[in-house]
């Protein structure tokens, strides 16, 4: 597709999101994964990117300008506050009898994280946006419990919010993203990428 003044392309928000956990991590190459989660039907995601930079200056110029990525911060929210599924994501554990138990000593594991972006057209059909980040840490210090009291008369909904630091795989790929003519293609490519059972 060739890009012109007239293409009009605009992203409509975050739509569907999961998690995948990494099962291994072989050197060289892309991480295995389990099974995906579910987290719950998406309100929002921001993705920033972190890079280093450096020039190398000869006769009074810049000779060399050279920006590497070497990280990113996804902030992500969700409609899904489950117990289970924060202690695997944080790395606290988690059973039937006990509920979820946070230990000092807990470390948030590693995963892939998904998710699909509508894509509003100028002639108003819409594409469906795979992105695949291969490497995320859930960050210790965004899990938060909000627990204030509501007004009377009124319903104080919470987002379930998570900040994950993104990372370069082993493969030194961090993300995989497409553009599909449904949603049902995206989820198939996302699949696809991560290589999980379902």
């Amino acid at each position: 597709m060739a890009l012109g003044t007239t293409t009009v392309k605009v992203p409509l928000g975050m739509r569907k999101s999961w998690y995948f956990p990494i099962k291994e991590e072989p050197v060289g190459k892309k991480p295995v994964y389990d099974s995906k989660l579910d987290m719950g039907a998406a309100v929002k995601g921001y993705l920033t990117i972190t890079t280093a930079s450096g020039s190398v200056p000869g006769d009074d110029i810049t000779q060399v300008e050279i920006e590497k990525f070497v990280g990113g911060q996804l902030d992500a929210e969700t409609t899904l506050d489950d117990l289970e599924l924060n202690a695997k994501i944080y790395g606290h554990t988690y059973s039937e009898e006990e509920g979820e138990v946070s230990s000092s000593d807990d470390v948030s594991p590693n995963g892939g994280y998904a998710f699909i972006e509508p894509i509003m057209k100028k002639d108003k059909s819409v594409v469906y946006r795979a992105t695949c980040l291969l490497k995320v840490s859930a960050m210790a210090a965004s899990e938060k419990q909000e627990a204030d009291t509501k007004k009377s008369g009124e319903l104080s909904f919470k987002n379930k919010a998570v900040s994950y630091k993104v990372m370069v795989s082993s493969d030194t790929k961090w993300r995989h993203r497409k553009e599909f003519p449904t949603q049902t293609e995206a989820e198939q490519y996302i699949e696809t990428i991560f290589g999980a059972a379902t």
